[in-house]
C-alpha cells in the first residue's frame, strides 16, 4: 500500500507577490524514507541525519507488522537497515528493541496516520495517536508499528554537535 501527498512550492514572483511555483505528487512507500526538503546541497543519497546546523524534512512509513516474524528475523532487518543507511554507530543500546538508535539531532516527529508506539530507554512504550508530536534531542529511541496498516510519520531533524 502506498500513500500520495503533494509538495507545493511557493515563491515571490517578479512583481513581489507570492505565487505557486510548482506542485508535484509524492508517493510514500512503506519501509522507505521520502525526503521533502533539506537545507544543504546533496550529491547522491540524502544522509540519514543532517550535519550540525543543517536541517532535513522527511516522511517515513513503517510497514504493517507481520505476525510470522521471529525475533531473529527482526534483528536481521534492523542490522540491514543500519548498514544500508551507514548508521551502525547510532546504535547505542538495542536491548529494548533492535531498531533503537540515537542521532546527533533535535527532532520534531509527528504520527500522521496509523497506530504506533515510541520506545525509549526508561519506562513503558508510549502508544501514539495521529497528530501526536514528539520532540527529542539525541535520545535513544525506536518507533514500532502496532498495525494493522502502515504508520505514516513526518519529521524535521536539525543537526547538532554531538554531546
Amino acid at each position: 500500500m502506498t500513500f500520495k501527498t503533494r509538495l507545493l512550492e511557493v515563491e515571490m514572483n517578479d512583481a513581489g507577490q507570492s505565487s505557486l511555483r510548482s506542485q508535484q505528487e509524492v508517493e510514500l512507500v512503506p519501509g522507505q524514507d521520502r525526503e521533502i526538503w533539506q537545507s544543504f546541497d546533496v550529491t547522491g543519497a540524502v544522509p540519514f541525519y543532517p550535519a550540525p546546523g543543517d536541517s532535513l524534512f522527511r516522511f517515513f512509513v513503517l510497514p504493517p507488522p507481520e505476525a510470522d516474524l521471529t525475533s531473529e528475523m527482526v534483528q536481521g532487518f534492523a542490522d540491514q537497515f543500519f548498514a544500508q543507511n551507514k548508521i551502525e554507530h547510532c546504535r547505542i543500546d538495542t536491548s529494548r528493541n533492535p531498531f533503537m538508535h540515537a542521532t546527533p539531532t533535535e527532532d520534531c516527529v509527528m504520527l500522521l496516520s496509523g497506530r504506533a508506539e515510541l520506545v525509549v530507554d526508561d519506562g513503558p512504550p508510549v502508544e501514539l495517536r495521529p497528530f501526536d508530536v514528539i520532540r527529542q534531542r539525541g535520545t535513544n529511541h525506536s518507533w514500532v508499528n502496532l498495525g494493522p496498516g502502515a504508520a505514516v510519520f513526518i519529521s524535521l531533524m536539525h543537526g547538532v554537535a554531538q554531546r
